[in-house]
């Protein structure tokens, strides 16, 4: 057997004045729990599958960007490849254009002559292997030595 409920009175003592019943609101109609029913079963609705749904998809499409910046990547490495053998290609390129034999030829060809000849007379050659010590004295170098 239960006790039926006692009324409760707000009191914060026992020895304050007691303060009254709250009342409950006006009575509401059975239309207005129907469509509180409603409004939550389309909350749930929602919550089980709209969202869940949209965060699928967003999934999908970040998948399929990340695949196009992969293969956006792969195709900015075989250019930088085709630099790369570029590059070397042009630097040995520059290497025969600059050998000593062919600028030796087309100065030749230009009318130039070689420096041993009477006509020139070259300066500080003497010392030119001395010097990296900052004096032409003809003096042994200090420092320079080899690795």
């Amino acid at each position: 057997m239960m006790a039926a409920p006692q009324r409760r009175y707000r009191a914060a003592l026992p020895t304050e004045p007691a303060w009254p019943v709250r009342k409950r609101g006006p009575k509401r109609s059975p239309e207005y729990a129907l469509r509180r029913k409603a409004a939550g079963r389309r909350r749930q609705f929602a919550m089980f599958v709209v969202v869940p749904v949209l965060l699928m998809l967003g999934s999908v499409y970040l998948h399929m960007v990340a695949a196009g910046l992969g293969g956006r990547a792969d195709e900015l490495h075989s250019q930088l490849g085709r630099a790369w053998d570029e590059g070397e290609r042009l630097q040995v390129k520059v290497t025969e254009l600059s050998g000593s034999a062919r600028i030796r030829e087309l100065a030749g060809k230009l009318g130039m002559r070689q420096p041993d000849s009477d006509a020139l007379k070259v300066y500080g050659n003497g010392s030119r292997g001395k010097a990296e010590d900052g004096t032409r004295d003809g003096t042994q170098q200090k420092g320079g030595e080899q690795r």
